[in-house]
């Protein structure tokens, strides 16, 4: 069971992953993610970044569930990139608390940031704010501006 969920994860990672190339490539050209997803620019390095980002996150209460080499997946199908990781995150309070909300909203957790190095070397940190995947299920909308608060604070240990 535990291979297959990976193994799922995995194939999702990659999907995701070259949708992000794709995206990557629009903000070269100045282009904003028309999906609604936020970018940050971060003032450290790739692993500083990545590092920082999982100190935070543990700091906020929550916890990095996995984190997926999305370089190291786009390697071994042919295409070399700068760093790229996912930092998949959540904690099962909150999980706990969406359920008995509105168990639909389940679909949306885990949580996730991906972190990518340009070719220029700047670093950016691309994610959703948990309301705008979660708000489209009813009665999870305080859980939500709660889990948005505590993003804001992990996102400015990279920003400020």
């Amino acid at each position: 069971m535990r291979n297959l969920i990976i193994n799922r994860f995995n194939t999702l990672s990659l999907v995701l992953i070259f949708g992000v190339i794709q995206i990557g490539n629009a903000q070269s050209s100045k282009m904003m993610p028309k999906d609604g997803s936020t970018v940050k620019m971060s003032k450290y390095t790739f692993g500083e970044t990545v590092d920082i980002l999982k100190g935070a996150i543990e700091e906020q209460n929550l916890m990095v569930i996995h984190v997926v080499d999305g370089q190291k997946m786009l390697r071994m199908a042919g295409k070399n990139i700068k760093g790229m990781k996912q930092i998949f995150y959540f904690h099962p309070k909150f999980m706990r608390r969406v359920i008995e909300a509105n168990k639909e909203a389940a679909i949306q957790i885990p949580l996730k940031f991906i972190v990518m190095e340009k070719p220029n070397g700047n670093v950016i940190v691309r994610y959703f704010k948990p309301s705008k995947v979660l708000n489209d299920y009813s009665g999870v909308e305080a859980i939500s501006n709660e889990l948005d608060s505590l993003v804001n604070i992990i996102i400015n240990e990279i920003t400020n």
